[in-house]
């Protein structure tokens, strides 16, 4: 070990950090205890539409002597922006590993080589499935790298090589177009409960996670230039903190479009007739539901939760006869919705961009690795490199003025202003951050970049005073280059700017 990841080891678990981490137990409860088994994060609830258990992380199968460590772990991991689902998975896994070192006698700082060949072979015996075998595997692998160091412990972490063949790109994820033609008619009926319709085409028409649909607030649909917007919101790109980033979705009031905008207006009223019989922290959700029958009362209506969701669409599949093809009721998941969307848009000829767009992710790697069934339509020739974006292929320069893009449609406008992938940067707005080259000058020479035009004299500023810088420090050759090469983009905008301005002069 070298003597920075020492110092670096000291620091991360000296009594200093170690406090600061109780102190940050704060901004997870008022009344959780570093010592407690069960921590419940109530201050993470993101929704009425989460119940306590999906914010809790139970410590209660760490052996004794390793359960200050992965507290410890588990706070580190929530600074670092992952959220409490994925903690609670990991510390079911290592708990998994922990009781095996403790089974076999073995101390966490003996683990080498040896162990992790029992480990694999214990593993193997227990008839788990493969993607749990990984889970186990890659959460111990992530323990004893995280902790390495703690308490003046030196852990090796043989976890490192990939042993199960696990990929993230399961067809079974994807619904079958048989299937889906079922469940499409059996969803158009008015014996399907309101929410449940409400819920599945949502998530049929806009791939979303279930998480996003049940957060949608009632007031969630706006009119706009002749056509709706919806908003859903997304906490999976935010680090899974509470305050949710929202998407846009425009809709046209016509076919399908009009189809879902109707059962949601339907579900609006339904729900604000419910807030009188709702719960404080249930109220303004969209999917608020009849919880019992009977007389109202403040406990007969809530907000559906995934697991009832889930549980009434397993239902409806056994009812009305939707099965696979060994003839057995389809198991469907909300999250299969999200596959079929993404895959079938790109079948559709949809760029992955467009896609990232209406997902809400901040980039297109997780759509074609993890998305992508298109393996399964061998007729789809199109190659994912061949995507390209209409934005790359527009030669215009657009000018940002006076909070417009000028020469743009209005919907398109709106549509980059509000896209989860802009973002504002010195002098103007980048309109895709995806495809950002990692500095701040680089943004000038992006085609991405969009100058506002009122800072046309900031610009040429920037030109004169980075041309005296260059001249200053001529001779350093590498000074020299890199100021006169900023210079030359501010040249650049300037130029763009200045022909925009005799265009509209024209």
């Amino acid at each position: 070990m070298s003597g920075a990841m020492k110092v670096q080891y000291k620091q991360a678990y000296s009594e200093y950090e170690k406090s600061r981490y109780h102190d940050f137990l704060a901004a997870l409860s008022d009344s959780l205890r570093f010592e407690d088994d069960i921590w419940v994060c109530e201050k993470r609830l993101r929704g009425a539409h989460e119940r306590l258990r999906n914010v809790s992380i139970y410590f209660s199968k760490i052996p004794g002597e390793y359960k200050a460590m992965a507290k410890y772990f588990a706070v580190i991991r929530l600074l670092q922006g992952v959220s409490i689902s994925s903690i609670c998975h990991d510390i079911q896994y290592i708990s998994k590993f922990l009781r095996f070192l403790q089974d076999e006698d073995e101390r966490l700082d003996q683990v080498n080589v040896l162990t992790a060949s029992r480990f694999k072979k214990f593993l193997d015996g227990e008839g788990l499935a493969e993607k749990t075998r990984a889970g186990i595997w890659n959460a111990a692998k992530k323990f004893l790298s995280q902790m390495n160091g703690y308490d003046g412990i030196s852990l090796k972490n043989p976890f490192g090589s990939r042993v199960y063949d696990y990929e993230n790109l399961h067809d079974y994820k994807y619904i079958p177009d048989y299937v889906a033609k079922q469940l499409d008619r059996v969803f158009m009926s008015d014996s399907i409960a309101l929410h449940l319709r409400c819920v599945y085409w949502l998530l049929r028409l806009i791939p979303s996670r279930i998480s996003e649909i049940l957060g949608m607030k009632i007031d969630c649909v706006k009119p706009f230039d002749g056509h709706f917007c919806i908003f859903i919101p997304s906490w999976k790109q935010n680090g899974g903190y509470r305050e949710p980033i929202m998407r846009t979705i425009h809709v046209k009031d016509e076919g399908m479009g009009g189809h879902l905008l109707a059962l949601v207006r339907e579900q609006q009223k339904a729900a604000l007739i419910y807030q009188d019989f709702v719960a404080e922290d249930k109220k303004n959700a969209l999917i608020t539901c009849r919880n019992k029958c009977g007389r109202p009362t403040k406990d007969a209506y809530t907000v559906a939760s995934w697991d009832n969701i889930s549980y009434y669409f397993g239902k409806i599949c056994k009812e009305h006869g939707i099965c696979d093809e060994d003839g057995k009721a389809y198991n469907v998941t909300t999250h299969q919705f999200r596959h079929n969307g993404i895959t079938d848009r790109l079948r559709a000829g949809f760029t992955p961009a467009q896609i990232a767009e209406m997902t809400g992710h901040h980039g297109t790697a997780m759509i074609l690795g993890s998305y992508a069934h298109l393996n399964l339509f061998p007729e789809t020739l199109v190659a994912p490199n061949l995507y390209t974006t209409e934005e790359a292929q527009n030669d215009n320069p657009y000018v940002l003025f006076g909070g417009k893009i000028l020469n743009m449609d209005a919907i398109n406008e709106s549509r980059i202003l509000s896209n989860l992938r802009a973002h504002r940067v010195p002098g103007g707005i980048c309109t895709d951050v995806t495809h950002c080259k990692s500095g701040m000058w680089h943004c000038l020479d992006c085609e991405y970049f969009v100058p506002e035009k009122e800072q046309l004299s900031y610009f040429e500023e920037q030109v004169l005073s980075w041309r005296e810088k260059a001249e200053t420090f001529k001779n350093d050759a590498i000074l020299y280059k890199n100021f006169i090469g900023i210079a030359e983009r501010c040249v650049k905008i300037v130029d763009k700017i200045k022909k925009e301005d005799g265009q509209n002069h024209e």
